[in-house]
């Protein structure tokens, strides 16, 4: 039976911060992660810390020919590449248990699709007209790997729209 997850960016955080909720029908949501940004010197680092306290590291390669994150997790360690000159947003999970899986967007950013040699582990809505950036998130895998996997994902996603906001939102008087 597959879980929905929602992803919502935290109103009025000074430094973009993110909630991710498991929707449980008529209980109230259940909070599974939280994602927050720490200070470094030179290469920007992302925490992504679970219910349980386990944390989950993300951090920016420096010197790279394309986006790379390289992330530290409790169940081990990956690297995530974003492709470049596409019209589609796609990131390709390059080494660890998941090595060769794609997160891939439709034109508009708005559907989102995990696959792993083949399947689909997970599908991502964007909302339309909110007053934060917020996904639905269906889960099609019961493994938590892949749980920890979509959460990496979903953050990095909202990361990267956030900053294509405040950047286009910087330009536009210019």
């Amino acid at each position: 039976m597959p879980r929905h997850l929602s992803i919502a960016a935290k109103l009025l955080s000074l430094k973009e911060r993110f909630k991710i909720r498991e929707e449980r029908g008529d209980d109230e949501p259940r909070e599974l992660y939280d994602c927050t940004w720490r200070f470094a010197w030179f290469r920007e680092v992302w925490v992504l810390t679970a219910a349980d306290g386990s944390e989950t590291e993300m951090r920016r390669r420096l010197l790279s020919w394309v986006p790379r994150w390289d992330i530290r997790s409790p169940r081990g360690t990956f690297t995530l590449s974003q492709r470049v000159f596409t019209l589609r947003r796609t990131l390709v999970v390059e080494s660890g248990p998941f090595s060769g899986a794609t997160f891939t967007g439709n034109f508009i950013d708005m559907s989102f699709k995990l696959e792993h040699q083949g399947q689909v582990l997970a599908t991502a809505e964007g909302k339309w007209l909110t007053l934060r950036n917020r996904h639905g998130v269906q889960l099609l895998s019961d493994d938590p790997a892949v749980e920890v996997l979509v959460a990496v994902l979903m953050a990095r996603l909202m990361i990267d729209q956030a900053r294509e906001s405040q950047s286009s939102a910087t330009g536009a008087g210019d």
